[in-house]
């Protein structure tokens, strides 16, 4: 058993610290997930670099072969 109050407030600064750190990681791993998450959401609108040819468009393409 710790009978310092010395030793006592060490390990409970020492539990608040990793405490801290859990809390400030959480933080910015959402932070960040929700921010990457908003970013390809704005871009899936506005850049597509490989567009994907739909079904009607396949058919004017053969249209304009013939």
């Amino acid at each position: 058993m710790f009978y310092n109050p010395y030793t006592l407030w060490n390990i409970y600064v020492l539990m608040r610290t990793i405490h801290g750190v859990y809390i400030t990681y959480s933080f910015f791993a959402w932070l960040l997930g929700s921010m990457y998450g908003t970013f390809y959401y704005m871009m899936s609108f506005i850049y597509d670099p490989y567009s994907v040819k739909q079904i009607e468009d396949k058919k004017n393409i053969l249209d304009e072969v013939d």
